[in-house]
């Protein structure tokens, strides 16, 4: 049975400070995000090659794998659930606004480095609307620091900028991949199984 619940955000985030990854846990989400909106045939392996390296027999490397794992395959079924289930990849609510703002700006950025990944040539390539989406999105993710200072201000900006990020995301993916109906979850070869 498909587990269809994101894992826990600092669950993620510490195992990959343990194996020392060079992608936070939210811009892996948007790595993610990125490879499936464009093709969501996107194998898996190959995903997680990109954030971790390692040993796979090291424990907190396993740790690691099984969580991206979770994450990947979660972040598939919500974009192609049909029910606008999908949720970007976030600190918790009651986590500071400064470090939502941080985590979702590496989320652009992630975001903007899976498409690199995706096999996408240039953004010439998109239709018009996720052409200017991802400009924007682009855009967000090497804005550098947020100002904070005025907090429900802040707050009400920053819920409508993550609002137009993971709807932009399900009209995207909408758009590249109308007709394919829902993926194939089922274990995809070991072409890229680790040494």
């Amino acid at each position: 049975m498909l587990d269809t619940q994101l894992p826990e955000f600092y669950t993620l985030e510490d195992a990959l400070l343990r194996v020392d990854a060079d992608f936070t846990a939210s811009e892996a989400h948007g790595i993610a995000c990125a490879v499936l909106a464009f093709n969501n045939q996107y194998h898996e392996k190959a995903w997680q090659a990109q954030i971790l390296k390692g040993d796979h027999r090291d424990f907190h490397v396993q740790e690691a794998r099984k969580l991206l794992q979770q994450l990947f395959n979660t972040s598939l079924w919500q974009l192609n659930s049909g029910d606008l289930s999908f949720e970007l990849f976030l600190p918790p609510e009651q986590d500071s606004l400064a470090a939502q703002v941080t985590a979702l700006q590496k989320w652009c950025q992630g975001f903007a480095f899976g498409l690199a990944l995706s096999g996408l040539k240039t953004l010439q390539d998109l239709p018009e609307d996720s052409r200017d989406w991802v400009q924007d999105v682009v855009k967000i993710g090497a804005a550098g620091e947020m100002d904070v200072q005025d907090e429900d201000e802040s707050e009400a900006a920053f819920i409508e900028l993550a609002e137009f990020i993971r709807v932009g995301v399900l009209m995207m993916n909408e758009e590249l991949q109308p007709i394919r109906g829902k993926p194939q979850l089922a274990e995809q070869t070991e072409e890229y199984e680790q040494e």
